[in-house]
């Protein structure tokens, strides 16, 4: 029943007055200016956006009824589906008939019939609007007069007024109660929560998608909880039921509550939601909570509804995408087999949950060291994407990035460069600049431009990127901490080794915080810590770490893994800096078969080590020559 406006036939007003220059009675409410910002931006960004930007038109500081009333029924006449009017600032009460009116840069609170917007033209507006859906939001307090910290007064109600078909009117405090800002705040209070609703989710739901009824419910229980005015509301027809947003990925605002869902367990709903907590956990980084939720529920799952059911499908394809996460691409690759020949035969090949499906088959099998299968598998998946979701679908755009990754590991960095450099700003016009998505095609870039020999760019990229990470999403979030490591990496790629040092000196500690000891991501940070130890001059340190690490890469990612196997390739070079040239021999002749049969023999890490173990063993043959011919036992001395 919920559905999303059609951005193409809807239109949006976006109004705020953040200055009142011509009456001291009405206060300056600077945060108007970010609400208005901040909303537009959210309601034209997404996946799809709910409204065009090219249609959503913002009204910040109208000095007349003129300046608001006109653009307003342009957009109204020229809406098809959906017409959304908001406006943030001072309510002004009419002395006579106490009606309502919107503050204006040049309202006066003696005279708002004269100076201010009546909201009688709001009214009109939406009866000549063709639109199907009318949605109103108010953001104000209904008042002849301004107090200290908020936005006062008292008004009739004027949900009598919107009882217009297919109208929604969501107002920031009851009749008799003003609305709240704060100096120094962002945003106002309401439209606060109303921006970190849309931006970030309704927690506690099952739902990825902000309707406008959800947003109500949950700005009615958490307002009031925070001092706060209570929302009102009222809706006609389906308007309630109108998607505002899908955010991409719920931040955490403190603890996540476990899902709110009325009914058994294990009725739909609530296996629904069982799978939706799973999900989420893994989004949260927290990906062994998701696997043991995916693995409860899964055969729930096919035990209500049958194997076949699309439901229990797509919680198989989770399941194995999360386990993979895991650090286990082979029993994701098995796993992720077995769900698509399913969703194949039972949704069909251009079902979306099985073109989903094949686009993560095609990623474990390269994860599991298939780099050419994977590329072809790739190849073939974005074409069914994008002829069957369209180019700008998010899950192409993720099959685009890992077309382009497979791209670089089975032939052509350079080539894969290129394509993430072409994919970047559609992710960001698509999804939007700060979406996780947008920022993975630029950690990708950076990525692929220093492989394909761009050093230098690398860090240039990674530089600038590092702090966009941090602002948007935070010091702690695993991007932030992946951007860290990699310009750490290419920092000292670039020739600049003491600052890969302590930018990894810095990184290990805060990866192995929030990461934790045994993540991926926090063994390859010390490998990269061990090595630029050592090329700053402390080899004997450096062995030491590498020798602690060996072990436990070869207990979390599998004695076989490339990390795994880089890394004795590591100890081995610098245990011969460190003076100990027989044990450095020693190692690489240990090491040399496994990165063959693993890697293959043309590798570049089987290539760079037997080249290193040529050089060591010149270096052990001079050194060791006495021992060598002679022995290592003891010797007697000739008769």
């Amino acid at each position: 029943m919920t559905r999303p406006p059609d951005p193409v036939r809807s239109r949006a007003v976006l109004v705020g007055t953040a200055e009142y220059a011509d009456d001291a009675l009405l206060p300056d409410v600077p945060a108007v200016r970010n609400n208005i910002r901040d909303l537009q931006r959210l309601l034209t960004d997404g996946r799809p956006a709910a409204f065009s930007a090219e249609f959503t038109r913002t009204l910040l500081d109208p000095a007349t009824p003129r300046d608001l009333g006109l653009p307003l029924l342009e957009a109204a006449r020229q809406a098809e589906d959906v017409f959304l009017v908001y406006y943030a600032g001072h309510g002004l009460i009419g002395h006579e008939r106490r009606e309502l009116y919107l503050g204006l840069s040049k309202s006066v609170t003696d005279a708002p019939s004269f100076t201010a917007f009546p909201f009688q033209g709001i009214r009109e507006a939406f009866l000549a609007t063709p639109a199907r859906n009318r949605v109103l939001i108010l953001d104000c307090c209904f008042s002849g007069r301004a107090i200290t910290g908020g936005l006062s007064g008292t008004f009739e109600p004027l949900i009598d007024q919107m009882e217009i078909a297919g109208t929604y009117t969501l107002t920031s405090a009851p009749a008799n109660e003003p609305a709240r800002f704060q100096d120094g705040e962002r945003h106002t209070a309401f439209t606060g929560e109303l921006l970190l609703t849309l931006r970030d989710g309704i927690p506690s739901t099952a739902s990825s998608e902000v309707t406008l009824g959800g947003l109500f419910r949950h700005l009615k229980r958490v307002l009031p909880a925070k001092g706060l005015p209570e929302p009102q509301h009222c809706g006609t027809d389906t308007a309630e039921f109108l998607v505002l947003s899908r955010p991409p990925l719920r931040r955490r605002r403190g603890p996540i509550a476990e899902a709110d869902v009325s009914g058994p367990p294990d009725s739909r709903e609530g296996l629904l939601a069982r799978w939706d907590l799973g999900r989420r956990r893994g989004e949260e980084g927290r990906t062994g909570e998701a696997i043991r939720l995916l693995n409860e529920v899964v055969p729930d799952l096919t035990r209500t509804f049958g194997p076949d059911d699309p439901a229990t499908l797509v919680g198989r394809i989770s399941l194995a995408y999360w386990t993979g996460r895991q650090g286990d691409p082979d029993e994701a690759l098995r796993l992720s087999t077995a769900a698509v020949s399913d969703m194949t035969r039972v949704l069909g090949p251009d079902h979306r949950a099985t073109l989903v499906g094949q686009s993560q088959l095609a990623h474990w099998v390269g994860e599991s060291g298939k780099h050419q299968e994977a590329l072809n598998l790739s190849t073939s998946v974005v074409t069914d994407l994008t002829r069957v979701l369209g180019p700008d679908d998010r899950e192409t755009l993720i099959g685009r990035a890992r077309l382009a990754r497979w791209t670089g590991e089975a032939t052509d960095p350079a080539a894969a460069a290129r394509l993430t450099r072409e994919l970047v700003p559609d992710l960001s016009r698509v999804l939007g600049a700060e979406d996780r998505e947008t920022f993975t095609g630029r950690l990708n870039l950076a990525h692929w431009t220093g492989r394909a020999g761009g050093r230098k760019p690398a860090v240039r990229l990674l530089t600038d990127l590092v702090p966009d990470l941090s602002w948007a999403l935070g010091p702690d979030d695993r991007h932030t901490l992946l951007g860290r490591s990699r310009l750490a990496h290419w920092s000292g790629a670039a020739g600049h080794r003491r600052r890969a040092l302590s930018l990894f000196v810095s990184a290990v500690p805060d990866l192995e915080r929030v990461l934790g000891p045994d993540d991926r991501e926090t063994l390859l940070a010390r490998s990269q810590l061990a090595h630029w130890t050592g090329e700053t001059g402390e080899p004997a340190e450096a062995v030491r770490i590498f020798g602690l690490l060996v072990g436990d890469l070869a207990w979390v990612l599998g004695p076989e893994d490339r990390a795994t196997l880089v890394s004795r390739a590591r100890l081995a070079h610098w245990t011969g800096v460190a003076g100990d040239v027989g044990a450095a021999v020693r190692q690489f002749h240990a090491v040399l078969p496994d990165l063959g049969r693993v890697l293959g023999p043309e590798a570049p890490e089987t290539v760079e080590n037997r080249v290193l173990l040529s050089f060591w063993r010149g270096k052990a043959d001079r050194r060791l020559k006495k021992q060598i011919f002679h022995g290592a036992g003891p010797r007697k001395d000739p008769p």
